[in-house]
Formats: structure tokens, C-alpha cells, sequence
């Protein structure tokens, strides 16, 4: 039995821009967590976890109609997310099928089984033998009654299941390989995602992050494979760990309302913005980022905050012109208060929820104080958060 770990991310700054190739982000990783853990299996036999995903009789059968031959259970996908719920898979020829009446992987499992999809189509091209085997996901990124903060849990459950299934396989994966195993997942369910969740999730700590070009990695995964996307270069791509700032205590504030990060950048496409004001945004935000890259090695407390307050402008200007609908109530509560004692806050993330942050010298323990206090009376859930620390190489 293998479990690995990957812990949830904040946005520091960048956000929006960072989904065009090449263009950059800071972020933070956090000390929740996403745990895979994969186990050996006879083949045709599943676990008992939650309630199952699909038809409890003939769903075998069911999916063979749909797909062709498929022999029995390959692969179960357990997830305590959404209740605790169980995904059997078994295998058309080559390919890693779901064994659901329509064949259709559910929602779910979006990421699970993309993840176990990559690393599958891997093993066939290096002509390694899969072995059945069962995945348990456990994760810690919600409140009690299951509502997502924000965290990047998508991100922490497909690197964890990259890494679990990496080494159950015994493929011995570089950091690298894993986050762009993890990123080919990533892409095939939401093809517009920059990545600097499942980058953070892989390495930890603060990082620079510039994202890939998502069409040309997936264009080689189609024609080559996914060994050849592994290894070939990533138009685009940057991975850079940073210091943590010492004089700055990080706090997080939760909005309690859950956002869709995937629905609100693709409304950055059909908002009533024209390519040069997207331009004029992108090359804003990352003079911004490249500031405060400056500012976060320099240990330069105060240029971190102006470069955040500015972060904050410009997410307020895009929002403003393009309509998305990033600032909540909650969240202009949010950074008032972070303003109102000093502090440097900002929406984290696409905004429309989720999660805000503030930074604040760490020696002024009462505006600390009284920052918690006024989230607390605005509604916003003050979260214990702690950064996660870095770990591994990134060439």
C-alpha cells in the first residue's frame, strides 16, 4: 500500500493573466491536503467504500455493449469528495474504460481518472504491465460539510494520484514528470487551466510559476504520446521557488461561498473586453508579478504589499470592465478590512467566492487581532492556514 500527498494552494498575485502561455503567477502552497492512497487488487474485484457510481446490476454488462469487450474490473477509484463515492474501470483493449451503464466518467472523477488514464497510456508505451489496483482519496480542503474553500483540490487530488500511481508502479518520476503527468490530466478535463495549482501542489512553497502552452502540450501528447509530451520542452513553461517572506504574517479568510474557477475563466472569453484591453491586462499583471518577485527575494515587506494592493486594482479593474463577477460582497469586505488595519489583501484565485488573503506585518499581533474580528463580523471564516514548504528540484 502507497499514499502520497499534495497540499492545496493560494493565489498570490497574478491570477487571470497566467492562463496565457508564458505569462506568470505567484502562489503558495498550504498545509491541506489531498491523500491517494493504491493498494494492490485481484483483478475483478472491488472494495467496499461509500455508494457506487452506476448501476448496481449489469453495469458490467452495460458498459461491454457500449465499449466493446471490457474484462472486469481493472481499476476501482474510491473518493471521500461528494459524500464518498466508488468508480470501477476496467479496460477496452488498451484503454482504461469506466464501468458505468453509459460509459461516461462521472463528474466526480474527472480528475481521478484522467490521472489514472495518463499514467495508464504511459505504462503501455513503455510496455510495462498494469497491475489492478485500488485508489482511496481522502481530502482536507472543505469545511465539515463538504463545501470546497478554494484550495486548489482538483489540482491536490490529481498529483497525489500521479504520485501514488508512480511509484506503486515503480516509475520513479522527477518532480518535473510528475507535475507535467499531472498537467496532461489536468488539461484533459479542463483544457484551459494554467496549472499553477497542480505546480504548487507538486513542489510546495512559494513559487513563480509561468504556464505552458496547453494546445501544443496536448497536440504532442495526441501525435507522440505521453512519454514524448514528458519529456519534450514546454513552450512557455517556468518553475521558480521562492523565499517566504518573514516579516509578513499570511492570513486567509473564507467567504463560505464555494466558486468555479473553470466557469469564470472561460467567461473571460466572452466578456465584453477587446483583445488589446486582455493585452494591456495581461502585461499589466505580470510587471506587477515581476515586481513583486523582486520584492519577495529582496524580504522587502512593504514593496510585497503595494505590489499585492496593485494585484487587487487590477483584478478590481478587470472585473469592472469585463463583467465576471470576481469581487463578492463578501470578498470587498474582505480587503476593506485588510485595508482598514493596514494590511495588504486581495481576492485569491478567479474570485466570485472562495478565498481572500491579507499580509500583514507579523510584529502587529493586534491588527492581526482585529482583522479576525472583522471578518468574523462581515462573515468571512478566518482559516489557519500555514505554507507548506517547498520540496524537490524543478529542473
Amino acid at each position: 500500500m502507497i499514499s502520497c500527498r499534495a497540499p492545496g494552494k493560494l493565489f498570490i498575485a497574478g491570477e487571470y493573466a497566467v492562463v496565457e502561455p508564458g505569462h506568470l503567477a505567484v502562489l503558495t502552497a498550504v498545509d491541506r491536503y489531498a491523500t491517494a492512497t493504491v493498494a494492490d487488487a485481484a483483478a475483478g474485484v472491488a472494495g467496499e467504500f461509500g455508494t457506487a457510481i452506476g448501476a448496481p446490476v449489469g453495469v458490467h454488462e452495460a458498459s461491454a455493449a457500449v465499449t466493446g469487450a471490457v474484462a472486469g474490473v481493472a481499476v476501482t477509484l474510491r473518493s471521500d469528495l461528494d459524500g464518498g463515492v466508488t468508480l470501477d474501470c476496467g479496460r477496452d483493449g488498451e484503454r482504461l474504460v469506466p464501468l458505468t451503464p453509459d460509459a461516461v466518467v462521472p463528474a466526480a472523477f474527472a480528475y481521478v481518472f484522467a490521472a489514472a488514464s495518463v499514467i495508464d497510456r504511459l505504462l503501455t508505451e513503455r510496455g510495462i504491465p498494469s497491475r489492478p489496483y485500488e485508489v482511496d482519496i481522502v481530502a482536507d480542503l472543505g469545511d465539515a460539510d463538504g463545501r470546497k474553500y478554494g484550495l486548489g483540490s482538483s489540482a491536490a487530488v490529481t498529483v497525489a494520484t500521479i504520485a501514488a500511481l508512480g511509484q506503486f508502479h515503480e516509475l520513479e518520476l522527477t518532480a518535473m514528470q510528475r507535475y507535467r503527468l499531472a498537467m496532461l490530466a489536468t488539461i484533459a478535463v479542463n483544457p484551459r487551466a494554467s496549472g499553477g495549482d497542480v505546480a504548487v501542489s507538486t513542489w510546495g512553497g512559494w513559487l513563480a510559476y509561468g504556464s505552458p502552452d496547453r494546445a501544443a502540450v496536448a497536440e504532442i501528447a495526441a501525435a507522440d504520446g505521453i512519454d514524448a509530451a514528458v519529456h519534450a520542452p514546454w513552450p512557455g513553461l517556468s518553475v521558480r521557488p521562492l523565499p517566504t517572506p518573514t516579516g509578513l504574517a499570511l492570513q486567509v479568510g473564507w467567504t463560505g461561498n464555494p466558486a468555479s474557477t473553470p466557469a469564470l475563466v472561460a467567461g473571460l472569453g466572452t466578456a465584453t473586453r477587446t483583445p488589446g484591453d486582455r493585452a494591456t491586462f495581461n502585461a499589466r499583471s505580470n510587471d506587477c508579478v515581476q515586481r513583486l518577485l523582486t520584492a519577495i527575494e529582496a524580504d522587502d515587506s512593504a514593496a510585497v504589499g503595494s505590489e499585492i494592493d496593485r494585484a487587487r486594482e487590477l483584478l478590481l479593474d478587470l472585473d469592472q470592465t469585463s463583467g465576471l463577477g470576481i469581487m463578492t460582497p463578501r470578498l470587498h469586505a474582505l480587503c476593506a478590512a485588510g485595508i482598514a488595519v493596514g494590511a495588504a489583501a486581495k481576492p485569491s484565485g478567479a474570485g466570485g467566492g472562495d478565498c481572500g488573503i491579507a499580509l500583514v506585518d507579523r510584529t502587529r499581533t493586534a491588527a492581526i487581532a482585529e482583522l479576525t474580528g472583522r471578518w468574523i463580523a462581515a462573515g468571512i471564516q478566518p482559516l489557519p492556514l500555514r505554507t507548506h514548504p517547498f520540496e524537490g528540484e524543478t529542473a
